[in-house]
């Protein structure tokens, strides 16, 4: 059965040799783009990989790309019918783009590769792969409207929002794209996503690459920390700054004393102080917790997700698991909520910031969901700020 459905459900990506090579192509072309980078202790400048097909994604760190491409893998071999995101049908689209030109460009390379892989395409699939990636394409995803996302930041907003309802993409359609873009580590499922794309010996020889420090530079040892500040609000990391004027912004209650590596801040203390400071003062002086919108949902919905969120997970593999002294919410890497007020996750046996427990499953549904819209929009406001910051507004 074709599993991953375009959003009108009439059109399906096939479980063929087509698709799978599509998708092995890709992850190989990512994966001797990571190895290289890790080789060179350096991340690669222009970006690699194979979302840089789709301009948005193209900063997506490799170990997450690979991640990515691996997730919309495993939707496509489930034994049931799914509706692919935005980011799925971009995922597709950057595979098959990148099969079609490794076909083309490499074919001596590409036979071999396959042949080693878990499946055996027909020598006819092999044959005419190269012309068939890009109608794979098309013919199960009737837009390529991913490919404008990245316009939208250089619009006025009032431009990007009518351009947006011109072409019938909401945010929460686009929010998946965020989200990927937002994307920092590895998730756990990877090795099980893998499965079908990669053998169990190619799996294991490629998670020491996934898993590596991102980018490259982490990996080298650097024993000097300097203070700095977090600004919770914009989910920066300041500094270097002296301890005196860190003690004194972390009296703002969403701003807090840090160390840091010297290469690990986000911006200067000085241009947080030209650019953003003003706007975080003025909001902790209105609000005791950052203002969060959390879109409604019926109550059927409600009902459903709370069951799916204590049996299987949600979608993003998160789950309502039953404690000692109430509920707890965990992520599917083993983190559970701490405040959903910062979208704040800690290691269940963190003494100093302990999980949050409620009363019932239903408050913690909600924390949950407080939680993502907490974590979408400081996203949205750190990608502001760093646009200000660099544009020297």
């Amino acid at each position: 059965m074709d599993m991953l459905t375009c959003y009108n459900h009439t059109l399906r990506l096939p479980n063929n040799d087509l698709t799978y090579l599509a998708f092995r192509l890709a992850v190989q072309e990512t994966l001797s783009d990571l190895e290289l980078s890790l080789d060179l202790n350096e991340e690669p400048d222009p970006p690699t990989g194979f979302l840089t097909e789709v301009p948005f994604l193209e900063q997506v760190p490799l170990p997450v790309q690979i991640d990515l491409l691996a997730a919309t893998w495993a939707q496509q071999r489930q034994p049931r019918l799914i509706q692919a995101s935005l980011l799925d049908a971009a995922i597709i689209y950057a595979a098959c783009t990148t099969a079609s030109r490794l076909a083309t460009d490499s074919p001596e390379l590409v036979i071999p590769f396959l042949v080693a892989g878990p499946r055996n395409p027909t020598p006819r699939a092999l044959q005419k792969a190269q012309g068939k990636m890009d109608d794979l394409f098309d013919e199960f995803w009737d837009d390529q409207d991913f490919l404008m996302v990245s316009d939208f930041q250089d619009m006025h907003p009032d431009q990007a929002r009518q351009l947006k309802q011109q072409l019938g993409l909401p945010d929460e359609y686009l929010q998946p794209l965020y989200d990927a873009l937002g994307r920092g580590r590895v998730s756990g499922a990877i090795s099980a996503n893998l499965q079908g794309l990669l053998t169990d010996e190619e799996i294991q020889d490629a998670l020491p690459l996934i898993r590596a420090p991102w980018p490259p530079e982490a990996r080298l040892v650097n024993d000097t920390f300097c203070r700095g500040i977090e600004d919770e609000y914009h989910g920066l990391l300041i500094g270097p700054c002296d301890e005196v004027a860190a003690e004194q912004e972390a009296d703002c209650r969403f701003i807090v004393e840090i160390s840091a590596a010297k290469d690990g801040f986000d911006c200067s203390y000085t241009e947080w102080i030209d650019h953003l400071r003003e706007d975080v003062h003025r909001i902790a002086d209105q609000h005791e917790v950052v203002p969060v919108v959390v879109p409604g949902e019926d109550k059927e919905s409600i009902r459903a997700a709370i069951n799916q969120a204590q049996s299987a997970g949600l979608m993003d593999g998160t789950r309502i698991v039953s404690r000692d002294d109430g509920w707890g919410v965990v992520d599917e890497d083993g983190y559970f909520l701490e405040d959903p007020n910062v979208a704040a996750w800690v290691h269940e046996d963190d003494e100093d910031l302990p999980a949050m427990v409620f009363s019932t499953a239903e408050e913690a549904y909600s924390a949950y969901r407080r939680s993502c819209a907490a974590g979408k929009a400081r996203m949205r406001r750190r990608e502001e700020a760093l646009k200000r910051i660099s544009n020297g507004e």
